[in-house]
């Protein structure tokens, strides 16, 4: 079977999209939701569209809460 996916919400580098079986989106055919990356790999499956918002939102906020590296400071060399 093939499943074809319909972008519904974007936020930061994720995205949910519908997934259904017909290549023409109709909202009452949708069999699930996926988190996707922005390079379009699968992160989570959910049942509902809540579900999958909410999943994403937690990731941006984790992503949020992970310091930042910062380069190396250069050494001063002796005298």
């Amino acid at each position: 079977m093939t499943e074809y996916r319909h972008p519904v919400l974007t936020r930061g580098p994720y995205q949910v999209v519908a997934l259904t079986t017909d290549e023409v989106f109709d909202s009452h055919e949708v069999t699930g939701y996926l988190v996707v990356n922005a390079s379009g790999a699968k992160l989570r499956r959910e049942l509902t569209l809540e579900d999958a918002r909410a999943w994403m939102e937690e990731l941006i906020r984790e992503e949020s809460l992970q310091p930042v590296a910062r380069p190396p400071r250069p050494r001063r060399m002796g005298p």
